[in-house]
């Protein structure tokens, strides 16, 4: 017997129309529906992979920048430390009750000079005087570049050459602790009958204006004779780590007291 396949308007014996031509064929449909949703699972799996692989390029980014700056201002400090350094040791032997802030110290507003210490620790309160060259420029803020060009004029460069700077710095000048626990916190020098021994504070900040690094360090009398003045060969003595570390309460890292 043979039975005849269904097509189109084809009718049963009824009448009626065949439903054959509506059936679904091979189950296509749900198989387009599963191939769509594991497009989109896959689509979601890449579009995270890419966000976090932005978020970890940025995190790296950041951490150099931050690292940069860091060592811009550690540079900036110590040039600032040397600056003092040079001062000390002029060829004129510097008057130390001057730049302490006593007798012929001209007055600068960014001055803390101390007057008391503290009563838990026995630290001078105050960073000190802005050292003063023997020019008479206050070390307040002194651009310092990235190279051997200075912006500002200098000898041979009159005019000055412009250059990117790595950032400023400041330097403050105090008498050390054992003098300001005597009550002479703007007295020293051989004709006072002080010790000359002074502290250096160099603050150094990087060009973002925030990244601010500080250094301390302890001058004093040469010990080779012959009355020479200034660093004289004393070692650096920085902030020492841990509550109200060079009069701040800052975090230290790797003997360098940072501000950020």
């Amino acid at each position: 017997m043979f039975i005849a396949p269904c097509v189109g308007s084809a009718r049963n014996a009824r009448g009626l129309a065949s439903s054959c031509a509506h059936r679904p064929r091979g189950g296509k449909r749900g198989e387009s529906g599963a191939v769509l949703v594991a497009v989109m699972l896959i689509m979601v799996v890449l579009l995270g992979l890419g966000m976090s692989g932005l978020f970890l390029t940025k995190s790296n980014v950041q951490m150099l920048t931050n690292t940069n700056l860091r060592n811009q201002a550690l540079y900036v400090a110590e040039a600032g430390l040397e600056r003092a350094r040079d001062i000390l040791n002029g060829p004129v032997s510097p008057d130390l009750t001057s730049l302490l802030g006593g007798t012929g110290h001209v007055s600068n507003p960014a001055d803390e000079i101390p007057n008391s210490v503290d009563s838990v620790y026995g630290l001078p309160i105050g960073r000190g005087a802005v050292l003063i060259d023997t020019s008479g420029t206050p070390l307040l803020r002194i651009n310092y570049p990235t190279s051997v060009y200075h912006a500002e004029a200098v000898p041979g460069n009159p005019d000055g050459l412009s250059a990117p700077l790595m950032g400023l710095y400041t330097v403050y000048i105090r008498n050390d602790v054992a003098e300001c626990r005597k009550g002479r916190f703007t007295v020293d020098g051989l004709a006072a009958g002080g010790n000359q021994i002074v502290v250096i504070r160099s603050e150094g900040t990087a060009m973002d204006g925030r990244t601010t690094v500080v250094l301390e360090m302890t001058m004093g009398g040469g010990t080779s004779g012959g009355g020479q003045q200034g660093a004289g060969g004393i070692a650096a003595v920085l902030c020492n780590s841990g509550k109200n570390a060079c009069d701040d309460n800052n975090s230290v890292q790797n003997n360098v007291v940072v501000n950020n």
